[in-house]
C-alpha cells in the first residue's frame, strides 16, 4: 500500500509541476509578446486555467511528499522518490538546453544571412521565448537540486546503523549514475551530430546556388557550442567518480560502454560501405568524379568521421573497464575467464557485423553475374551496375572485418584445453553459432519456397517474365544460406567433438565415492542396494566416462584408495548420527561431500527430502556432473546475472543487423 501511495503522490507532483512550469511560460511568454493584456486571450485563458488548476494540485502533493520524508529515514531511502526527484531535475535542465540551442541556432543562421525557421529547434520562437523557459526551468531545476542534495545531507549525517541508510544510499546512487548516463548520452549525441553537421556543410559549402550548408552550418555549430562542454562536463564528473569502486564495476557502465562501441562500429561500417559503394558507382559511370563525387560521399563522409572517434574513444575505454570488471574475481583463473568472456561478447558481434556484411556483397555479387549471364546488355542499365558496385563495398567491408573477429574465437575454440574448453562452452559463442544457423535453415526454407513457387506456377502454364533471372536467383540464394548453414553446422559439431574428448578426460580425472548404508553381503561377495545402484545407474547414464566407487559404511572407513575420490556421495543419517571413526574421517577428508536428505530416525529433512531415491538419484548424477566440469553448483559459467543486460543488448542489436540483412536483399533482389 506504500508504494501504491508513493506512486501516486509522486506521479501526480510530477505531472502537475509540469502543467505549472508551463503555463507560467506561456503566461509570461504572453506578456512579453503582446505588450500587455488585451491581445489573443485565447492563449492567455489556456495558461491562467491551467495555472490555477495545476498550481493547488502540486502544492498539496508535495506538501504530502515532504511530510513523508520529513524525519524518515526510510521514506527519504525509497526509490520512488529518488526517481522523482532525479526525474524532474532532467525534465527542467533539458528544456534548458534545448532554449539555449534554439537560440543558439538562430543566431548562427542570422550571421550566415540563413531564415530562422531552419533552425534545427524552435525555428519560429524568438529570443525572450526562449530566455523565460531557460529561466523558469532553471528556478525549479535549482529548488529540486537543494531538494536532493538536502536529502543526501541528511542520509550521511544519519546514523550508519539505521536499517535505511545503506538502502538508501543504493538507490540515491542508482538513480544518479542513471542520471549521469542519461546526460552523457545526450551531451554526446549533440556533439556527434554537431560534428557531423559542421562536417556535411564544410563539405558541400562550395554549392554557393544552395543555402542548406549554411543552414547545416549554423545548426552543426550551436550543437556543438552547447554539446561540448557539456559533454565534457559530464565526462569529467564520471571519470572523478571511478575513484569509488562500485562505479568501476557498475553494470551501467558497462552496458553503456558496449552500446556505444557497437553502434559506434555499425555506423562507422555502413559509412565507410556507402562511400566505397558510391566511388565505384563513379568508376562505372553513374556520375562524374570531382565535385559529383564529393557531393555523393559528404553524408557518410561526415558520419564517419564522428562514428569513428565514438568508436576508438569509447573501445578504450571499454577495453579498460573490461579489465577492471574481470578483477572482481579473486581467482586469477575467474578473473581471466570472466575477461575473456566479456571480450567475446565485442568479438562475436563484430563478427556478425561483417559475416551480414560479406553475405550481402557476396548475394550483390552473384544476382551481377546472373543479370550478365542472361543477356550482356543489362551492364549498360544503372540498376545493374550499382548492385556490382555494392557487391564489392559490401564484400570489401564486411570480409576483412569478419575475419579479423573471427578469427581469433576460432583459435580459442580450437584449444585442446581449459581456455578452449570455455570458449567452446561460452554461452556468446553458442548463442552466435545457433543464431546463424537459425537464419541459414529459414533462408534454405524461404529461397527453396520462393523457388517452387516459380516452377509450379510456370508448371501450370503461368510462367513470369524473368522465370530464368528468378530461377537462378532463387538458386543462388539458396548456395549461400545453405554455405552459411554448412560452415557454421561444421562449427558447432567441431566444437561438440572437442568438448566430448575434453569432458570425457574431466570425468576420467573425477572419481567419486558412494558410501552407502544397506549394500548386502552374499557369498563373501558385495551386492548393491538400491540407493547406490540408483545412484551409479544415474551417474553412469549421464557421465558414462565418470569412475564410481560404492562402500557400504557398515564397513569402516573408506580406505586410501577409495578416499582420493573428488567427491563423496553419503546419505544424510551418516551426518546425523556417525560414527566416531567416520566423523573424523568426514573432518579431514579434502574433497566435495554431497548429502542425499535420505530419512533417518528422529530428524526431519525441509525442502525436497520427500522425493523417492530416482529422483534424488538424478539431481545427484546431475550435479556431479557440474563438479566434474568445473562450474559451481548449481551454476553455467558465464550465465551470471550481471551479463544478462549484456546478453540481451548484444542479442537486440544482433537482430537489428539481421532486419538490416532482410531488408538489403528484399531491395536488391527486388530491384
Amino acid at each position: 500500500m506504500q508504494t501504491i501511495r508513493r506512486l501516486y503522490v509522486y506521479l501526480v507532483a510530477f505531472i502537475s509541476l509540469e502543467v505549472v512550469l508551463w503555463s507560467v511560460i506561456g503566461l509570461v511568454r504572453y506578456v512579453l509578446g503582446s505588450g500587455g493584456f488585451g491581445q489573443d486571450t485565447n492563449r492567455l485563458s489556456i495558461s491562467l486555467a491551467l495555472l490555477l488548476v495545476s498550481a493547488p494540485v502540486f502544492g498539496l502533493h508535495w506538501w504530502l511528499a515532504q511530510r513523508s520524508a520529513a524525519g524518515d529515514i526510510q521514506e527519504r531511502s525509497d526509490r520512488l522518490r529518488t526517481i522523482f526527484i532525479f526525474g524532474t531535475l532532467l525534465a527542467t535542465l533539458i528544456p534548458a538546453v534545448q532554449n539555449a540551442l534554439a537560440a543558439l541556432s538562430r543566431l548562427f543562421l542570422q550571421a550566415f544571412s540563413v531564415e530562422p525557421f531552419r533552425a534545427m529547434f524552435g525555428g519560429i520562437q524568438t529570443l525572450p521565448d526562449n530566455l523565460v523557459a531557460i529561466l523558469i526551468n532553471l528556478l525549479a531545476a535549482g529548488y529540486f537540486y537543494w531538494v536532493v542534495r538536502s536529502d543526501g545531507r541528511l542520509l550521511v549525517e544519519a546514523d550508519a546503523s539505521q536499517e535505511y541508510a545503506s538502502q538508501y544510499a543504493d538507490a540515491w546512487l542508482d538513480t544518479r549514475r542513471w542520471y549521469r548516463y542519461i546526460w552523457l548520452l545526450y551531451g554526446l549525441a549533440m556533439v556527434v551530430f554537431g560534428l557531423q553537421q559542421t562536417l556535411l556543410a564544410v563539405l558541400t559549402i562550395w554549392r554557393a546556388q544552395n543555402t542548406q550548408p549554411w543552414a547545416q552550418l549554423g545548426n552543426g555549430l550551436a550543437l556543438l557550442l552547447v554539446g561540448v562542454p557539456l559533454w565534457y562536463f559530464i565526462e569529467r564528473l564520471l571519470r572523478r567518480s571511478l575513484a569509488d569502486p562500485a562505479e568501476k564495476v557498475s553494470l551501467l557502465r558497462l552496458a553503456i560502454l558496449y552500446l556505444l562501441v557497437f553502434i559506434g562500429l555499425v555506423v562507422m561500417l555502413a559509412s565507410a560501405g556507402t562511400i566505397l559503394y558510391d566511388i565505384l558507382r563513379g568508376i562505372f559511370g553513374a556520375f562524374s568524379f570531382g565535385t559529383a563525387l564529393l557531393g555523393e560521399i559528404a553524408q557518410p563522409l561526415s558520419l564517419l568521421l564522428p562514428f569513428g572517434l565514438v568508436w576508438i574513444y569509447y573501445g578504450r575505454k571499454l577495453r579498460l573497464a573490461i579489465d577492471v570488471f574481470s578483477e572482481l574475481s579473486v581467482e586469477a583463473e575467474q578473473t581471466q575467464q570472466r575477461r575473456l568472456g566479456l571480450r567475446r561478447l565485442y568479438y562475436y558481434f563484430a563478427s556478425l557485423a561483417g559475416l551480414i556484411s560479406t553475405f550481402v556483397g557476396m548475394a550483390a555479387i552473384l544476382n551481377f553475374v546472373i543479370s550478365l549471364a542472361i543477356d550482356p546488355v543489362f551492364w549498360t542499365t544503372p540498376t545493374l551496375r550499382d548492385s556490382l558496385a555494392l557487391g564489392i563495398s559490401a564484400l570489401v567491408i564486411g570480409l576483412p572485418v569478419w575475419i579479423w573477429a573471427w578469427r581469433p574465437m576460432a583459435e580459442e575454440a580450437s584449444r585442446e584445453n581449459e581456455s578452449g574448453d570455455h570458449a567452446r562452452r561460452s554461452v556468446i559463442r553458442r548463442g552466435y553459432l545457433f543464431l546463424v544457423l537459425f537464419v541459414g535453415v529459414l533462408g534454405v526454407m524461404f529461397s527453396s519456397g520462393a523457388l517452387l513457387y516459380q516452377l509450379i506456377e510456370s508448371f501450370f502454364g503461368n510462367p513470369s517474365q524473368d522465370l530464368l533471372y528468378n530461377v537462378l536467383q532463387g538458386l543462388a540464394l539458396i548456395a549461400l544460406f545453405t554455405a552459411l548453414l554448412i560452415i557454421h553446422w561444421r562449427v558447432l559439431r567441431k566444437d561438440n567433438r572437442l568438448a566430448l574428448r575434453t569432458l570425457s578426460r574431466r570425468y576420467a580425472q573425477f572419481p567419486v565415492l558412494i558410501l552407502t548404508p544397506d549394500d548386502l553381503q552374499t557369498g563373501g561377495e558385495q551386492q548393491p542396494g538400491i540407493f547406490s545402484r540408483s545412484l551409479v545407474d544415474a551417474i553412469q547414464r549421464l557421465t558414462p566416462d565418470l569412475p564410481v566407487a560404492v562402500h557400504s559404511y557398515s564397513l569402516g572407513v573408506p580406505d586410501e584408495t577409495l578416499s582420493a575420490a573428488q567427491a563423496v556421495i553419503l546419505p544424510a543419517e551418516l551426518i546425523a548420527q556417525p560414527s566416531e571413526a567416520y566423523r573424523l574421517w568426514l573432518q579431514a577428508y579434502p574433497g566435495q561431500r554431497l548429502v542425499i536428505p535420505m530419512p533417518a530416525r528422529n530428524w526431519i529433512w525441509v525442502g525436497k527430502s520427500r522425493q523417492g531415491i530416482p529422483a534424488l538419484a538424478r539431481q545427484t548424477a546431475q550435479l556431479v556432473r557440474q563438479l566434474a566440469e568445473g562450474e559451481p553448483p548449481g551454476g553455467d559459467g558465464e550465465t551470471s546475472p550481471w551479463m544478462t543486460v549484456l546478453y540481451f543488448l548484444a542479442a537486440l542489436l544482433g537482430l537489428l543487423l539481421l532486419i538490416v540483412l532482410i531488408t538489403t536483399l528484399l531491395g536488391l533482389f527486388a530491384a
